[in-house]
């Protein structure tokens, strides 16, 4: 009894086989993936195989794009399961290919999923996929912009909402690492309110809050977009101002000086002033050497009566 006959008759193991397993087909198929004889499973799923002899098995069944190698040359078989879609049909089968004689046997069991329901399953899948990347996507948003506003609070001063001393220091060293100062001058001016001490004494510290509220915001007010007021600690003020030479960095600390004696913030017409030293840059003099010249400039107005600007000179 030959491979073709006991497939067809599925006699001997192939019916029992059959027996147990339903929805399982056994084909034969010559060297070329051609058919050449198959059991009655197969001959229901597939009315009229009597002329399928020698159609070729892709014509028949359709190799999903994950299966694509699902059918190796005949010659390389090996029994490994690969799933197959019947063409006509929304039938999927798990397959084993073996070698046999002039060919490949292969066993098909049929698999309890239409093709509807694995591609719900798979749309089904996708959506909630797409979901969680949007929820991703968004969790991103949330924590980047977490991170910025923390960026920002630790670099702004509370009160007054200006950059507080690390945020001017970095990037006060940024200009002096870049090659602008080669080409381009650029001026500080360190402020410092007079008898600040005193101004919360007699008045309380939220007025001295608010003191030093206006003065940031008469800082602002005066400031290009280019230039970086902020406060430097306590009652002093920094402000760096690029492209600018040591006297247009003198009237701008002038300016401010006046506007802010003009001012009657407190009670009984108390009068608030400030001193400011100034200093232009140096290229052989770092960071801290060049905010201790505006120090020293800012003491000598201190020293001759405060309410003044003074620009740094070796003779300070």
């Amino acid at each position: 009894m030959n491979l073709t006959h006991l497939i067809q008759t599925e006699a001997g193991p192939f019916g029992q086989l059959c027996n147990v397993l339903q929805d399982t087909f056994i084909i034969h198929l010559d060297d070329q993936d051609r058919l050449l004889s198959w059991n009655r499973t197969f001959a229901r799923l597939f009315p009229g195989t009597i002329d399928l002899k020698g159609t070729r098995l892709d014509e028949l069944l359709v190799v999903p794009k994950e299966e694509s190698d699902a059918i190796p040359a005949s010659k390389e078989l090996a029994p490994q399961a690969h799933v197959l879609r019947l063409k006509h049909a929304n039938h999927y089968f798990r397959c084993v290919a073996l070698p046999a004689s002039g060919g490949t046997l292969m066993c098909g069991e049929r698999l309890q999923h239409s093709e509807n329901q694995v591609l719900n399953s798979l749309s089904q899948l996708t959506n909630e996929m797409a979901g969680m990347n949007m929820q991703l996507v968004q969790k991103h948003r949330e924590l980047k912009a977490a991170y910025g506003k923390i960026q920002q609070i630790s670099r702004t001063d509370p009160l007054t909402e200006l950059p507080n001393r690390r945020c001017f220091m970095e990037r006060f060293q940024g200009l002096l690492d870049s090659s602008v100062p080669r080409a381009q001058s650029f001026a500080l001016v360190l402020f410092d309110l007079d008898h600040f001490k005193q101004i919360n004494d007699q008045f309380g510290h939220d007025a001295g809050d608010q003191v030093l509220r206006n003065f940031a915001e008469l800082l602002k007010k005066h400031s290009r977009k280019s230039d970086l007021p902020a406060r430097f600690g306590g009652e002093e003020f920094i402000e760096l101002l690029p492209n600018t030479t040591i006297e247009e960095a003198n009237v701008f600390a002038e300016r401010i000086r006046s506007e802010l004696a003009a001012q009657r913030l407190l009670d009984n017409d108390h009068l608030i002033t400030v001193s400011a030293g100034v200093c232009g840059y140096t290229s052989h003099l770092s960071r801290e050497e060049l905010i201790k010249q505006a120090d020293v400039a800012l003491y000598a107005a201190k020293n001759l009566g405060r309410n003044r600007v003074m620009v740094f000179s070796p003779r300070l």
